[in-house]
């Protein structure tokens, strides 16, 4: 998660409402991206960094599950500071990892003959 978090503070792109009308319309992971970038005043992010952050969301999904990052973006996308929107991230990961230790007990009792 701390990747994933250095990459969302780092991103950022510029342009206008255009820009910003694009992400919303592509993706939402792209959205939260681009509405982080603004939020916390990046202006100097590129089109990679953009899109790097949004496979950081993606990998995060595949990890973690659906429910904690559209929680993530959703919360991200109503925030109104930049505060406000890294509390978001945080949570989101937060959430996502109590999953994935979830999931490794599961695997740990199964692997130890436990339940099936």
């Amino acid at each position: 998660m701390s990747k994933t978090l250095a990459v969302v503070l780092a991103v950022g792109i510029g342009g206008g409402a255009g820009v910003a009308a694009y992400a919303y319309l592509k993706k939402p992971e792209r959205a939260a991206c681009v509405r982080i970038a603004d939020l916390c005043g990046e202006k100097n992010g590129t089109k990679e960094d953009l899109d790097q952050c949004v496979e950081e969301v993606e990998q995060w999904r595949k990890v973690a599950g659906d429910e904690p990052v559209d929680k993530g973006i959703q919360c991200v996308d109503e925030a109104k500071s930049c505060g406000e929107a890294m509390g978001c991230v945080a949570g989101a990961g937060m959430k996502g990892f109590q999953n994935v230790v979830d999931d490794f007990f599961k695997g740990l009792g199964k692997g130890l003959g436990g339940s099936k």
